[in-house]
């Protein structure tokens, strides 16, 4: 299956980075004189991919009006989430943008330096028709500057590729190795074929009312069946919506006009 569609979901409101988020979407937070979401976008189209179905908030007029002068070459388009109900509900908004096909979601508070990880996410989806999830191996030291995630259990299958058999609910605050000195956990690039949207209506019709829907119980159900690929990138990985994680990205992109 062939993926050219990210969906980037830029509806949350970054309570993670108050106060300053309040005004200035975390999106439009500069690292390197760039605002992190044309980093997103450059790795989008580095990665070989043609459209960018951006979702977003109305609350958060600068944030469209600063993609519609990316001066990239993806063609972009806007889909409104009126109130941020979790990272299922913001894939579930693009559907009928996507119409069935394959997609990529590349979550923009995800920022990388090294060799691009959509393409190597996309890689493994090609190589193996699974649905793929990047994969980062973080130290203990490291994990006071990443957000909450579930830790992740892998093997790796016949052909050489990752195989994700499990992963943990997420914590709250920041990500917890659970005493271990290095523990790994899925991020931000997911590789989805198009029918998978429907795994995450049903978990979502399984929510009390109000409920965010996550993507963490697809991954479980996913990872549950051997059906969830994993890619454990080499690139330096930065949570940017949390204090920590932005302060050492914009420590490792020094400014250059």
């Amino acid at each position: 299956m062939m993926i050219d569609t990210a969906v980037i979901p830029c509806g949350g409101l970054g309570t993670r980075l108050h106060p300053i988020t309040r005004w200035l979407p975390k999106e439009m937070l500069p690292v390197g004189l760039k605002p992190v979401l044309y980093w997103t976008l450059d790795e989008t189209a580095d990665a070989g991919l043609l459209r960018a179905i951006i979702i977003t908030n109305p609350h958060k007029p600068m944030l469209e009006a600063a993609a519609r002068n990316y001066p990239g070459p993806l063609e972009l388009e806007f889909v409104p989430q009126d109130h941020p109900r979790g990272l299922g509900d913001a894939l579930l908004r693009a559907r009928d943008n996507l119409a069935g096909s394959p997609f990529m979601a590349v979550l923009p508070d995800n920022l990388f330096q090294g060799p691009n990880p959509s393409a190597a996410v996309l890689s493994t989806f090609r190589s193996t028709s699974l649905a793929t999830v990047l994969l980062a191996e973080i130290e203990r030291k490291d994990a006071g500057s990443k957000g909450a995630t579930g830790r992740a259990s892998v093997r790796k299958a016949p052909d050489g590729t990752l195989r994700v058999v499990a992963v943990a609910d997420k914590g709250a605050g920041r990500f917890d190795t659970a005493g271990d000195t290095v523990a790994v956990t899925p991020i931000g690039r997911m590789a989805f074929s198009g029918d998978l949207l429907d795994e995450f209506e049903e978990v979502g019709r399984e929510l009390a009312p109000g409920a965010e829907l996550d993507d963490v119980p697809v991954l479980q159900r996913l990872a549950r069946r051997n059906a969830l690929a994993g890619v454990i990138s080499p690139a330096r990985f930065f949570d940017v919506g949390v204090p920590e994680g932005y302060r050492d990205a914009v420590a490792a992109s020094p400014a250059r006009a």
